[in-house]
């Protein structure tokens, strides 16, 4: 992972989560920098990094897009005290925080952009990672991509629109569940992508079959991913200033691997998919 200084403070963005700052960094790239937004006043939130960090290297593994990541070190002289407000107790000069690289000319995915021809459906060029996308979801139990929040970026690939996943810091439960979640947790559908509107205005258009097959190929990959080597290789990058439980990662793995879970995965979506009627040519 690349490790990035902060130059210049672009703005603090006001969200209902980490509230990033965006960031030129010393790459000359722009970074969504999160790092502990003081709103909970929770030690542990922290791990939320963690969790961007561990869904964005299976992301990657599994070649479904989301943004690059860096470790970035706040300089200081990079912002001005007033320019920060959520950020300010815990922001300081040479604390290491989390980056998301700028996607150029993307945009947010928002609950009324609903696909309603198939001209429109035609103008995606993944849309089969968006089943992709919600499965995963449900894998690591991402409480932070549904109607209110799609956590989706669209941008301008080969000609056509790209869906690019970003923002996991709310996996393995979020912040509630980050304490008690674990390899019996049970897969919950509940407010995630794959029972959003906007999720089915898209799916619809793929034929049944081809869900089936996007289905077992993607949970039979995630069966067999290297989960100790890439969580390993996270972990090894995790700054030592953030404290993080050298439990955590046994947690995580445990959640990960649990056949409880892959089997109740496959269930789960199946019934929530499938069921979806594919729309009219």
């Amino acid at each position: 992972m690349n490790h990035v200084e902060t130059r210049i403070l672009i703005q603090e963005l006001e969200t209902d989560g980490h509230s990033p700052m965006k960031f030129i960094c010393s790459d000359g790239s722009v970074y969504y920098v999160k790092y502990r937004s003081g709103k909970s006043f929770d030690k542990d939130e922290i791990n939320c990094l963690v969790f961007e960090m561990v869904c964005t290297a299976l992301l990657q593994r599994l070649q479904v897009p989301t943004p690059a990541l860096a470790l970035v070190t706040i300089a200081d002289g990079s912002y001005a005290k007033g320019q920060l407000k959520a950020n300010k107790r815990y922001t300081k000069p040479e604390v290491i925080a989390l980056g998301s690289k700028e996607i150029a000319r993307a945009d947010l995915i928002k609950e009324i952009e609903m696909v309603k021809k198939r001209t429109e459906f035609n103008r995606f060029l993944n849309p089969e990672d968006l089943i992709r996308i919600a499965i995963f979801d449900l894998w690591v139990d991402n409480y932070d991509r549904h109607c209110d929040n799609y956590n989706l970026l669209t941008a301008m690939n080969e000609g056509r629109l790209q869906y690019i996943a970003i923002d996991h810091a709310f996996a393995f439960g979020g912040l509630k569940g980050m304490n008690i979640f674990n390899e019996k947790t049970d897969v919950n559908p509940r407010r995630k992508l794959i029972q959003s509107q906007y999720f089915k205005s898209v799916v619809k258009f793929i034929a049944q079959k081809e869900q089936l097959q996007i289905i077992k190929g993607f949970i039979s990959l995630l069966k067999q991913l290297p989960i100790n080597d890439l969580i390993d290789e996270v972990f090894s990058q995790i700054p030592e200033q953030w404290q993080i439980s050298t439990l955590l990662r046994a947690r995580i793995i445990g959640f990960l691997q649990s056949e409880h879970r892959l089997v109740s995965l496959q269930q789960i979506v199946s019934l929530n998919l499938i069921k979806t009627k594919r729309g009219k040519p």
